[in-house]
């Protein structure tokens, strides 16, 4: 009997030293970084309240839709080379500093038609990141007179799917948001959990080129919060259904389009970018060097693209 127990008790010293491993990992280089305080405008659309950056200019106003996740800053170095136009770039609903959790698409579309008629904008260039192109395709499907153009980076149309495994990683985000769970499980294991999913997804969106440290700083600061969380796995499970209906629509947008699309992206593929191009009645395919992060990599061909719409 002896014998028997003293390999328990290992065991269970064993686990012990383990979750205490975590602990330590998960409160040391886990560590989310604190939410920093937010910069720009708020304005309360319905029960929503959303938060822009707004630089002034002539011409077409410009509104900038960030991905999945994103914040406006997610357009920090486009922005500076649109200067003497109109720019808008917003945190979605659910996203950033805008009122957290999930917010259906249809929902989203009718926030930024009721945002353009506050802010006096009758009519407007949309330029959309990833499933920011998702929502800007969307809102020229149902707001057409409202679109001079579009300019779509890297988006997600045109038969992206997304896969099973981001589907279950949804469902398990979900799981960890529940009250009780997320408290026990960012005091345990959850942060250091989000800090190598970030990490990965990171190096995954911006391959083949590094990534960027203010945009990295601002997915853990901000994107892994509560609300932010519960955001990104809403969308995701709805973004297959959401997709294949905007596709349904994508012969009826008239307003002039420039897809720009990298030609090394992981996350969409190029088939799916020369496909948007050649789907839309007036588009133009863009193909640039490198993965998904456009915004970063090549703010000047997003800026030229808006340029050419602006006339």
């Amino acid at each position: 009997m002896f014998g028997l127990i003293r390999p328990r008790k290992l065991l269970r010293l064993i686990a012990l030293v383990l979750l205490l491993a975590v602990v330590a990992l998960n409160w040391t280089y886990g560590r989310l970084p604190a939410e920093p305080r937010p910069t720009g405008s708020f304005i309360q659309i319905g029960k929503l309240r959303i938060r822009y950056l707004e630089r002034p200019g002539t011409g077409t106003p410009i509104l900038l839709i960030h991905g999945l996740p994103g914040t406006a800053e997610d357009f920090e170095d486009v922005v500076p080379m649109l200067a003497g136009h109109r720019t808008i770039a917003i945190d979605r609903p659910g996203f950033g500093y805008s009122s957290g959790g999930y917010v259906p698409f249809d929902t989203q579309i009718q926030t930024i038609d009721e945002l353009l008629h506050r802010l006096h904008i009758p009519r407007v260039i949309l330029v959309g990141h990833s499933y920011g192109g998702t929502i800007a395709l969307g809102f020229a499907e149902r707001h057409s007179s409202e679109v001079q153009g579009l300019v779509l980076v890297d988006a997600a149309a045109a038969g992206q799917r997304l896969g099973t495994f981001a589907q279950v990683q949804a469902h398990f985000v979900q799981a960890l948001q529940l009250p009780v769970i997320r408290q026990v499980a960012n005091a345990t294991f959850g942060q250091l959990l989000l800090t190598v999913s970030v990490n990965r997804a990171e190096a995954e969106a911006f391959h083949p080129q590094p990534v960027a440290p203010a945009h990295h700083r601002r997915v853990l600061a901000i994107n892994m919060t509560h609300g932010n969380l519960e955001a990104l796995a809403g969308e995701q499970l709805a973004a297959n259904g959401v997709i294949a209906d905007i596709d349904a629509g994508l012969g009826t947008i008239a307003a002039p389009a420039v897809v720009i699309q990298g030609d090394h992206d992981e996350l969409v593929k190029p088939i799916h970018g020369r496909r948007l191009a050649a789907t839309l009645p007036h588009a133009r395919l863009v193909m640039v060097s490198g993965g998904h992060m456009a915004p970063y990599t090549h703010p000047d061909a997003i800026a030229a693209a808006v340029r050419s719409l602006n006339g």
